[in-house]
């Protein structure tokens, strides 16, 4: 009975379009569950590998194999090298920018050198100031998280190195082969967040490698939530009461 009162009413231009519009849409919001999902599987090999016994770098026998160390818990003995901190740049935590310090840490008995993330701080009051990095003399133990150097930042114009004073500098980004060469150490290609810190007026960044899956849930609703719209308003538009029906109606 309805569909011999209605009838459908738009021409073939707007229907391809229409088909068109509603399968991205729908390929989007799959495409954005893939994404969620592969997080999902990163973040439950971090929290596998955070369960595994602590690699202690001093007698790790592959100290250079950086896959299979990563997000896992460390320890290791050696020095820091407070004559080469720095400063990374442009890092925001809680919506506040600021920094994060790092030294390098040589460890004991090895020809190998391990950048230590010492935490965030806030940004100073002006830029020109230079932070006070205590000093961490002779021996110790460190504990903390093995993880990728971090890949955001943007180095502006040529030198990415600026120097603030004989011991403290600062980068906008972290390259490895610059950071060797400019270290001149036998630097390992993974850094380590410190935990628990050693410094009171830091905050610990250390994250899940790929953290927010909630959102990619979130989009691809939005991107379904899109198509289902749009199927609505095409129907709205392209139904009609036919017009023997409304004459028979009168």
């Amino acid at each position: 009975m309805f569909f011999k009162k209605y009838e459908f009413n738009i021409t073939l231009i707007p229907t391809i379009a229409f088909i068109v519009a509603c399968i991205c849409f729908i390929l989007l919001g799959f495409w954005q569950l893939d994404r969620a999902d592969e997080k999902n599987s990163k973040n439950s090999n971090y929290t596998l590998r955070q369960a595994d016994n602590s690699i202690d770098l001093n007698k790790a026998l592959s100290i250079e194999d950086a896959e299979s160390f990563l997000w896992r818990r460390t320890k290791v003995n050696g020095s820091f090298l407070n004559k080469k901190s720095i400063i990374l740049d442009n890092q925001i935590l809680n919506k506040i920018a600021g920094f994060n310090v790092l030294t390098p840490f040589k460890i004991k008995d090895s020809q190998y050198t391990v950048l230590v993330n010492r935490g965030w701080q806030p940004n100073l009051a002006r830029r020109e100031l230079i932070p006070n990095i205590k000093s961490l003399e002779g021996d110790i133990i460190i504990n903390g998280h093995i993880a990728k150097f971090p890949t955001s930042g943007i180095s502006l114009g040529q030198e990415n190195i600026e120097t603030l004073n004989s011991s403290v500098f600062r980068m906008q980004k972290l390259e490895i082969v610059e950071l060797r060469n400019f270290l001149t150490f036998n630097l390992l290609p993974y850094m380590i967040y410190l935990d628990p810190l050693l410094d009171n007026e830091s905050y610990n960044t250390f994250k899940l490698p790929a953290p927010g899956s909630e959102k990619n849930y979130g989009y691809a609703f939005q991107w379904f939530a899109f198509a289902f719209t749009l199927l609505i308003i095409f129907i709205k538009i392209g139904v009609r009461r036919k017009k023997n029906a409304i004459k028979s109606k009168k």
